[in-house]
Parts: C-alpha cells; structure tokens; sequence
C-alpha cells in the first residue's frame, strides 16, 4: 500500500498534470483567447490545428489530452481533457465559462487537484 499525498504532492501532481497537456507554455497560451483553443463539436468531437501544422485543422483522437472549448448559443465553456492515473482512464472537466484562457488554465490545475484528492480517498478506502 503506497503512502497518501500530502496537500502539497497533490497541488504539484495537478499543475504538472495541466502544464503538460497545454500545446505550449503556459506564458503563451494565456496571452490568446479562446478562439484559438481546440473546438468541441456537437457531436462530442474535438477539432483544432495540427500538431505539424497550424494552419490545418484536423479531428483530435480520442485519447487526446488538454484545453477545449465549446459553444453553446453565444456563450463558450471550457473544458479540460486528461488521464486519470490512478484507475487509468480518460478524465474530462467542465470548467465553465470563464473570463480567459489564464482562468481556465487555473480552474483545471484546481478541478485535477480535487479529482486526485477524491481518487486517492477512494483508493484509500479500498
């Protein structure tokens, strides 16, 4: 049985966990709007540049990890894709409309804080 995080272990796992989905430094990506996020279709798809290339526009796999946004009659949401660890499967949070991409990032490191520290609880009480 392995020793539970600290507070402090899990507040790292989680900005480690965020920073490493984003498709460029945090500094850059905060300085963009969320047009310039990958998009989720209706259909659940997500679409946005190519790795490669930036000026094609392809559909992500379904094992794709990071910052989406959607649009719902006018307004935008933001979510964040990633994988849990802990039971080794894909993870996804809403993060809600917010004011820019630099609070959408925060709200992801704060969502992925409190899934680890609700994952390790249930893989404590196991």
């Amino acid at each position: 049985m392995s020793t539970p995080m600290t507070d402090y272990q899990i507040a790292e796992a989680a900005l480690k966990k965020v920073l490493a989905a984003l498709p460029c430094e945090r500094t850059l990506l905060e300085q963009v709007t969320h047009t310039a996020l990958p998009f989720i279709r209706e259909d659940g798809t997500i679409v946005g540049p190519a790795a490669d290339n930036a000026a094609v526009f392809v559909q992500y796999p379904s094992d794709w990890e990071g910052l989406a946004v959607s649009s719902n009659t006018g307004s935008h949401s933001f979510w964040f894709f990633y994988f849990c660890d802990t039971f080794r499967e894909r993870a996804m949070a809403c993060l809600g409309n917010q004011p820019s991409v630099c609070a959408a990032i925060e709200a992801a490191v704060h969502h992925v804080k409190a899934d680890i520290r609700h994952w390790n609880s249930l893989r404590a009480a196991a």
